[in-house]
């Protein structure tokens, strides 16, 4: 619905594979190969290993050095009638058609990248409930940039996380800022894996500092001054901050905190209105890219977690589930 024909060339639209009775994951496989063969050759052009004959035919180096080798003999049989020419510097000509064979190469490239990306978006989007899909139409200026960012992407792990982003924009639009994508066009791998670190640690918009302090196995002092230099956290340098639980009763101290789907009520009979914990806090573009990942927490950031607020007075009740009713035990 959101593709134009020559960005989906190639791809069967689901309607036209159910017409022709042929199964969506063997015409997917297919075109899969297909493009990954388009990959290869484009792979082999690009480092002067093939070439393309005027038919579009791809000629392997081999064949065209079988080809040299033939003139180079004739050339030695008859050296002495022969002068070989050197070869000449290019014209400005020459050099434009080759800037433009290089400019259509990298096209090329984009383009395939972007077709594996909108087949795995297929693909999860097939586990998903249909009507969680909004029909509505995309943001024309938040999908080129997505697809800008995106085609520049060719590691695996940063392709899930460029497909689950144009999912999350289908089910919900504006999800996604054109902030974030701005940002993720600068991660590479180790970004992205910080970032599941982070989904581990967050419980909201805050990392529970003194905490992840007492590991120190766990805790890297300089991946949080990168953080900070990012500006997906606050509170590396300088001053020490605090983040302020509120009680949700008058009666006595009761908080709820969530950290990647674990529930724990923070909780003590004497009546206060609030409990300030030493904390890395996370900035809004912080908390809108971890929300990218589907992290889980660490368990033991989680014991110190506890183990801290045992030390202010407080006990702690542990959900497995947002519901307090399931898997619910008291540490």
């Amino acid at each position: 619905m959101h593709l134009t024909p020559k960005e989906a060339f190639g791809l069967s639209s689901p309607d036209k594979i159910q017409r022709s009775g042929q199964t969506l994951g063997e015409v997917r496989r297919k075109e899969l190969s297909h493009i990954l063969t388009i990959e290869r050759q484009l792979h082999e052009l690009r480092r002067g290993h093939a070439s393309l004959d005027p038919t579009g035919k791809i000629i392997r180096s081999a064949e065209i050095r079988d080809i040299r080798e033939v003139k180079f003999a004739s050339i030695i049989e008859n050296s002495d009638q022969i002068e070989v020419e050197q070869e000449s510097l290019p014209d400005i000509a020459k050099m434009i058609s080759n800037a433009e064979e290089v400019y259509r190469y990298d096209a090329l490239e984009r383009l395939l990248r972007l077709q594996k990306l909108y087949l795995l978006t297929e693909r999860i989007i097939l586990g998903l409930e249909v009507a969680e899909i909004d029909k509505g139409a995309l943001d024309r200026r938040w999908f080129n940039r997505w697809k800008i960012n995106a085609s520049e992407s060719s590691n695996g792990a940063l392709q899930q996380l460029w497909a689950r982003i144009l999912v999350r924009e289908l089910i919900n639009p504006g999800t996604t800022s054109l902030r974030a994508l701005e940002y993720l066009s600068y991660f590479g791998l180790e970004d992205a894996e910080n970032l599941n670190k982070l989904g581990g640690w967050a419980c909201g918009d805050f990392i529970y500092r003194s905490a992840l302090q007492a590991l120190p196995r766990v805790f890297d002092s300089a991946l949080f001054e990168q953080l900070e230099e990012q500006g997906i956290v606050r509170g590396v340098y300088g001053k020490v901050l605090s983040k302020t639980l509120l009680s949700q009763s008058e009666d006595h101290f009761t908080c709820d905190l969530k950290l990647a789907g674990k529930l724990l009520n923070i909780s003590s009979n004497q009546p206060r209105p609030e409990l300030h914990v030493p904390a890395y806090m996370i900035t809004s573009i912080g908390r809108e890219l971890i929300s990218l990942v589907n992290a889980t927490a660490d368990m033991e950031y989680l014991e110190a977690m506890v183990q801290d607020l045992h030390a202010r007075g407080m006990s702690v009740t542990l959900s497995d589930k947002p519901e307090s009713t399931r898997h619910t035990h008291i540490i």
